[in-house]
């Protein structure tokens, strides 16, 4: 069977978790590394941002495909290749330092991004697939340790990269860097091993007969509410976008830190957004998932206001840490609801319509910072950031302040 009403974690479920941290250790380490290795190669910011920015378009093109046709032909084969294309884009990290071919490397990987895991742009697929193994009344709690274990990876990544400094004398200058992609490299043969012995799983269909106006009601109600969650995720992905792929850079220029000092900030980040993560699980079944959500985001958009006003290193990357634990530590709950919108047979859908709605202005925002650092602007993409996310914050309470996580609801229709 797919699904266990058991609440252990099925061994199936487990695997996929397990491949979402090996694989967040690897993009913990290039969120650290990848732009400033670039930087070292001569590249200019808005070729930095540039790079980012097509990462995500690709993304975003190829999600909303992959996540329906997941539901049609199963999620498995499209994240086994997943994994095989960026084992092989980590290999010309190794090997090249060719603009070109390290452009279309980043391009084709999503290298870079703090994707916490996500197999961009298969992402939908794989949440998804676990939607499969896992009752809908679990969901909310087993997302969230995904989530969490997502961001310890990336925090162990994260502390490696700020190794690289420690392996210059021994490959030379900006080289260092590049070991990074070999061990990004075996992760991902690794858990493309992993994906292998991984189970289909059972996408399950309703039981109860419905006639044709029956199942387009259904499907109607199902598209609204993915719909609704869609458009307020814009607003989300633009901050993000401005803020996350580009932080590296900022510390280095506005306060001249070292790889060290970067990859210790990142790492530490990431540990405390997997605590937070499982500390939302614990507040979203007592207050709601919602009103959880909407508190956690508001003040990391009043956190967000305040650091390009900071005059140091310290203070700026405590901001730092504690603005994006509460902003990304809500991401688990999320992604639980967005496959909870609609029965499991097009969860693949709602998934990919969510990722769509976050990575197309995600994948904007890193160009737009690139091109305002370039003119000396360390400060306003912050500003912008801030305003965006208070609005998101608003608009999610407001339009979803009636609408909770009811998963028996959603149970009984799939």
């Amino acid at each position: 069977m797919g699904h266990d009403s058991n609440p252990q974690i099925p061994i199936q479920a487990k695997k996929l978790m397990l491949v979402n941290a090996l694989r967040s250790i690897g993009q913990g380490m290039l969120v650290v590394n990848l732009a400033l290795y670039l930087h070292a190669l001569g590249w200019s910011t808005t070729a930095i941002g540039s790079v980012l920015a097509a990462g995500g378009l690709l993304g975003v093109m190829l999600s909303p495909v992959i996540g329906i046709y997941s539901d049609r032909f199963g999620r498995k084969r499209f994240i086994l290749f997943y994994e095989f294309l960026t084992a092989g884009c980590a290999l010309v990290g190794i090997f090249s330092k060719d603009f070109s071919l390290l452009f279309l490397a980043v391009t084709i990987s999503g290298f870079g991004k703090a994707d916490a895991g996500s197999p961009s742009p298969c992402a939908p697929a794989e949440q998804a697939w676990l939607a499969t193994f896992i009752i809908p009344e679990n969901r909310g709690k087993v997302y969230s340790l995904n989530n969490a274990l997502s961001f310890f990876g990336m925090a162990a990544g994260a502390v490696m990269a700020g190794t690289a400094e420690l392996w210059e004398g021994f490959l030379f200058g900006e080289t260092s860097y590049r070991f990074t992609f070999l061990i990004v490299f075996i992760l991902y043969l690794v858990t493309a091993l992993i994906i292998f012995t991984t189970g289909e799983g059972e996408i399950l269909h309703s039981r109860k007969e419905v006639t044709g106006n029956q199942e387009k009601d259904i499907v109607n109600k199902e598209n609204a509410a993915v719909f609704k969650l869609a458009a307020i995720n814009v607003l989300n992905g633009i901050a993000i976008g401005l803020t996350g792929p580009m932080m590296s850079y900022w510390f280095a220029a506005k306060f001249g830190a070292s790889t060290t000092q970067i990859g210790g900030t990142l790492a530490l980040t990431f540990f405390a957004t997997g605590v937070t993560s499982l500390f939302q699980a614990k507040l979203s079944r007592k207050h709601g998932t919602i009103r959880s959500i909407v508190l956690f985001r508001f003040i990391a958009s009043m956190l967000l206001i305040l650091m390009p006003l900071l005059s140091s290193y310290m203070l700026a990357s405590i901001f730092y840490m504690i603005r994006t634990a509460l902003n990304r530590g809500t991401q688990g709950a999320q992604q639980a609801l967005s496959v909870s919108l609609t029965r499991d047979r097009r969860s693949g859908f709602a998934s990919s319509i969510n990722s769509l709605s976050m990575r197309v202005p995600i994948s904007v925002g890193p160009y737009i910072s690139g091109y305002l650092f370039g003119l000396g602007s360390l400060a306003m993409p912050f500003y912008i950031a801030s305003g965006l996310q208070i609005s998101f914050a608003y608009l999610y309470g407001r339009i979803f302040r009636t609408f909770e996580f009811q998963p028996k609801s959603h149970a009984s229709s799939g």
